[in-house]
């Protein structure tokens, strides 16, 4: 197995407080560390900064049209920030990028560390500086997500394999797919039907798949790297 850094990540993507919690616990049971990248104000993510020592909180900004969080980049960005004032590191909602875009950033606000790069099953990757204007950002690449996983015909779920690939290993996970245990998106779809944010644990519980999946994924990479190998975005900037 690979002894490169390891990088677990989450976009939580308006998941209900009862799913976030469960998460959360996950990681707290194994002293594991986890960035979070943040789309709305809540009580479970107020409860995730009671972890400082093992949870970094960053932003998921949605810049696609129709987004609650505002109606222009600046404005959108300042509503993340409004929610996670302490925030560093970012990932897009849908992987959302332009060079405008990130000049924005990198030239208006206090992010210094971006994990917009999705490049599945790429091997060798690390993290990179980039120029965007005055300013840097810290390009942190990722080569395993979970929904897209479900995407390829074979999906990767082999935590050992995984980890055995050759550098800098970041792992993106859902909070809403790994409650699930998802293997496709039908449950997802199903729970989205019901409203996601305000979505209550007797109408997700019947949705939870058995058997190998995200929630599995997620916890054999608990199991597989110890607390030492984990880091955090913010361990970039």
């Amino acid at each position: 197995m690979s002894d490169a850094p390891v990088l677990l990540t989450l976009d939580v993507d308006w998941a209900p407080d009862f799913v976030i919690d469960a998460v959360a616990a996950l990681f707290i049971a194994r002293d594991a560390k986890a960035t979070w990248l943040i789309t709305h104000r809540s009580a479970a993510v107020d409860r995730l900064r009671e972890h400082a020592d093992l949870f970094e909180l960053g932003i998921h900004p949605n810049f696609r049209e129709g987004s609650t969080h505002g109606s222009t980049p600046a404005e959108v960005l300042r509503h993340c920030l409004d929610l996670v004032p302490e925030a560093v590191s970012m990932r897009t909602h849908s992987l959302m990028q332009s060079t405008p875009l990130l000049t924005l950033v990198a030239e208006t606000t206090p992010i210094r560390v971006d994990a917009s790069l999705l490049l599945p099953r790429v091997a060798g990757l690390r993290p990179f500086d980039q120029p965007f204007g005055s300013s840097t950002l810290v390009r942190v690449p990722c080569d395993w997500e979970d929904d897209v996983e479900m995407a390829f015909p074979s999906p990767r779920c082999d935590a050992r394999a995984v980890l055995a690939e050759p550098g800098l290993r970041t792992f993106n996970f859902h909070p809403m797919h790994v409650y699930l245990n998802s293997r496709d998106m039908n449950a997802y779809a199903a729970v989205r039907r019901t409203g996601l944010y305000g979505a209550r644990e007797e109408d997700v519980r019947p949705h939870v798949s058995e058997g190998e999946g995200t929630g599995t994924m997620l916890r054999a990479l608990l199991e597989q790297v110890t607390p030492s190998r984990l880091g955090l975005l913010r361990d970039f900037a």
